[in-house]
């Protein structure tokens, strides 16, 4: 009689042969160019040196620049946080009917995230009394809504005024970066 093969024995020794033959792909690379790539890829340039690809065009910055780059967003954010701080304790007055009416607003900068848009708010309204007598309801309600209105307008514009000189601050420190 003839030994008879378990089907268990076939699936042992095909398991082993492919097991043999994929062991390869989980062993390290040993050949000399696979070293080299492994070593030049690994060189971070973490002070800036070195930075130039193949053909000597730039790469990116290195590390320090990158620094250099985190400091003046800092910089930037400082300016920008005494910027609002500083419009947040102005009191911008707009005027209406004659000089009669007059209304008070103050910044309020953007509540990040909960509120992004920044804001005004009317802190004060000096109504003339003699104006108060004299005028109709739908007078004095014109004359509030257009004294709150300017008010705004004016703040606005020194806001924006403010904000061009830090964006102008900002495009130097960039340009300076870039000349580096």
């Amino acid at each position: 009689s003839q030994p008879k093969y378990r089907p268990t024995m076939k699936l042992s020794i095909c398991s082993a042969a492919l097991l043999v033959a994929s062991a390869s792909a989980f062993s390290p690379s040993i050949s000399r160019s696979a070293a080299q790539t492994s070593s030049s890829s690994s060189a971070l340039h973490l002070f800036g040196g070195g930075n130039k690809g193949e053909g000597g065009e730039a790469k990116g910055p290195g590390m320090m620049d990158q620094l250099a780059m985190f400091k003046k967003a800092q910089e930037v954010a400082k300016k920008k946080a005494d910027l609002d701080k500083e419009l947040q304790q102005t009191d911008i007055v707009g005027a209406a009917a004659e000089d009669k009416i007059k209304v008070t607003v103050k910044y309020v900068p953007a509540q990040l995230p909960v509120n992004p848009n920044p804001g005004y708010d009317v802190v004060a309204i000096d109504i003339d009394e003699g104006y108060l007598a004299d005028a109709a309801c739908d007078d004095l309600n014109e004359a509030l809504v257009e004294g709150i209105r300017a008010a705004e307008t004016k703040a606005t514009e020194m806001v924006a005024e403010k904000y061009q000189a830090l964006q102008n601050d900002m495009a130097e420190m960039l340009q300076g970066m870039q000349a580096k």
